[in-house]
């Protein structure tokens, strides 16, 4: 490989440390006149409403004080995002990636996953695990940012007791329970529209909520030369929740959501035409036309729930539910329908001594395939068993946990077969406090990914046929991590360094041994690297957060990658972000996030150029009187050019400066 060493100093780097140092200069300087105001200012948070409502969730295992990255309402409502993955992608470690010009669906990574970040991160929405039942990227953008109380992003814990696809970590969002609620309509470049509301009743027996958002974007670039259409998309969500709570000890609760959205797909671009001009119209897709560029799915979910609350200081909880969708390109023959049903429970107790929970899930995902008048129909099924614990040694904790989980992948129809998998996972973790202000921690967990529906199906390259597919198989991961949190005055300094070591890791991309693009198996896989946030709360009106991640992800098997890295993985992550309060009413922000660059998401060989690096410098600021606020916010001030590669066609994302507008009404 040709090393040019004539410019040292590449294009973008000055803005990407102009950016930085403007955050850490006014960081310096707010620092230097607040040393000695007292941590005991910051703002309190606003108290949950209910004592029992509070309890719900807020007692789940993975809640410890290792590593995690923390968000409140107060954080969450002063960023102006404008939706759930502009704020995880602008505030925090994971990096947050368009859906090939899906706004709605993102793929998120977290410790470096690639293609496959989403797949290896579980998702918790009000103590419910959601699940994908096909390899897309879960849906968040039915949850309204102003109904958000809290997101949670942990590392290391939890594997046992959600299972399949808890690898990387547990993002937990846990959703406002007060009385209340917000009215919010924007407007920003691109006639980019964006409402939204939440209202909650809290009454002596019954809490209910209702919320709803509509999106709609008049796009940016034109689908492809010699068409009129733009890449413009919308989205319509709404959902209710409900909360009944008869007597002292019996708590009822009910979920429905519903999302539908529509996108057009603009063409990809060379790497001269990005270069160039990113907003350009692209050449005509190499299939023709506008093949593939228009999309409408549907998506429904649903659940019911009991929670018990024993006089033996037991608390038990069970869930039903499931999930549609329909997922349809237009433009070609391909209709997607999925289904899935589940069934969990768990029962936990505590006390000053030790922790106990034991639980399980039943769940089965199905998907109806017809492409080119082949239907095929690809099920999963699984059980999962777990059975966790902490013992308490003054201030020391020590927590195990063990789970197995059988999984059941049949495909029926043309190619049929099936096949079981009996997995076993666990995990065993300890936290030992040096002082009152630092503490210590470790852990090793084993976890697992199973064939999804889409891994499943298999086609013949020449007649399409659907065939089974014998060349993937379970993967299983071991994870290992130390790391440590202290707190020192108006700081907060926590970090950590893991180890993954993959086995029998799924990707899409060239299968050398048969020459042809399809789902394989990677064999061994490393990743090596580290995570550390340093928080600083000067006063009630001054916070600010620095984070940074390291991740060295390569492929270690014999399949004809060994010791390349892992593509679409960025080695380097920072986030860094400040809120100031001049007064109380006028809340000033300002957030950086930079992302190494990463090669193409199908470049195993690692032989073509890297994807730009990404970079987004973005600035908000809002009002409020009484019950209004207004709003403004740039995002990308600097103009950077974002861009994933796939097969050396560029999607562009992000790729321009944007801005908007907005105002809300909160009671």
């Amino acid at each position: 490989m040709k090393h040019n060493h004539k410019n040292l100093y590449p294009k973008g780097f000055r803005k990407k440390y102009f950016s930085l140092a403007a955050i850490l200069a006014l960081n310096s300087a707010l620092l230097a006149q607040s040393q000695n105001i007292a941590l005991n200012e910051k703002s309190k948070e606003t108290q949950s409403q209910s004592l029992k409502l509070s309890i719900t969730h807020a007692e789940e295992f993975v809640e410890n004080a290792d590593f995690k990255e923390e968000f409140n309402a107060q954080e969450i409502q002063q960023s102006n995002a404008q939706n759930i993955y502009d704020f995880l992608n602008q505030h925090s470690l994971l990096k947050v990636t368009t859906n090939y010009g899906n706004p709605y669906t993102a793929n998120i990574d977290l410790r470096g996953f690639g293609q496959n970040g989403h797949k290896n991160l579980a998702i918790i929405v009000d103590g419910m695990r959601l699940d994908n039942i096909d390899s897309a990227p879960i849906s968040l953008s039915g949850i309204p940012l102003d109904s958000i109380q809290k997101i949670e992003i942990l590392r290391g814990k939890g594997t046992t007791k959600y299972g399949n696809g808890a690898t990387s970590g547990i993002l937990k969002i846990t959703t406002n329970r007060k009385a209340g609620g917000a009215l919010n309509v924007g407007y920003a470049s691109y006639d980019t529209l964006n409402s939204q509301f939440f209202a909650r009743h809290v009454g002596d027996t019954l809490n209910i909520g209702v919320y709803g958002q509509y999106q709609h974007n008049e796009g940016a670039r034109k689908i492809t030369q010699g068409s009129e259409e733009k890449d413009g998309s919308h989205n319509k969500n709404g959902g209710i929740t409900a909360f009944y709570y008869p007597s002292d000890s019996t708590l009822f609760k009910a979920n429905l959501n519903y999302s539908k959205y529509a996108i057009k797909y603009a063409s990809p671009l060379t790497k001269a035409q990005f270069d160039s001009n990113p907003t350009q119209a692209p050449l005509p897709s190499a299939w023709g036309g506008d093949t593939f560029t228009h999309q409408k799915r549907w998506d429904l979910g649903y659940d019911l729930g009991l929670t018990h609350f024993s006089d033996l200081g037991i608390v038990t909880e069970m869930n039903f539910g499931g999930s549609r969708n329909e997922s349809d390109f237009i433009n070609s023959n391909n209709l997607y329908d999925g289904k899935g049903l589940f069934g969990n429970f768990n029962s936990l107790y505590k006390d000053s001594s030790y922790l106990a929970e034991i639980g399980g899930e039943l769940k089965t995902n199905s998907r109806i395939n017809s492409f080119n008048n082949r239907i095929t129909k690809a099920q999963v099924d699984s059980v999962l068993l777990y059975l966790n614990g902490e013992k308490y040694f003054g201030d020391s904790t020590l927590n195990a946990g063990i789970s197995t989980q059988s999984v059941i992948s049949k495909q029926n129809g043309e190619g049929a077969y099936s096949k079981q998998d009996n997995l076993w996972g666990g995990e065993l973790g300890f936290h030992y406090p040096l002082s009152a202000q630092t503490s210590l921690f470790a852990s090793y967990s084993r976890s697992f990914i199973t064939p999804n529906v889409d891994w499943m199906l298999r086609y013949d390259p020449i007649t399409y046929a659907p065939i089974p597919n014998n060349i993937i198989d379970t993967a299983t991961f071991d994870t290992y991590q130390i790391g440590t949190k202290s707190l020192f005055g108006i700081h907060e300094l926590s970090g950590n360094l893991f180890w993954i070591n993959g086995n029998k890791e799924a990707y899409y991309g060239l299968n050398k041994m048969t020459g042809i693009y399809d789902n394989q198996t990677l064999d061994k896989t490393r990743r090596i690297g580290g995570e550390a946030k340093f928080t600083t709360h000067f006063n009630a009106q001054v916070y600010s957060s620095l984070a940074y991640a390291y991740v060295d992800a390569t492929m270690q098997g014999n399949e004809g990658y060994k010791g390349n890295t892992i593509p679409g993985v960025s080695k380097h992550t920072l986030s860094a972000s400040l809120n100031y309060l001049p007064i109380t009413q006028l809340n000033l922000g300002i957030s950086y996030k930079y992302g190494s660059r990463a090669y193409d998401y199908d470049d195993f060989d690692n032989a073509r150029p890297k994807a730009p690096n990404y970079q987004s410098l973005n600035l908000n600021a809002s009002y409020r009187l009484k019950g209004f606020e207004i709003y403004a916010y740039v995002q990308n001030l600097t103009n950077h050019k974002n861009a994933i590669i796939v097969s050396q066609s560029y999607y562009p994302y992000e790729f321009e400066r944007t801005f908007g507008v907005g105002m809300k009404y909160i009671w």
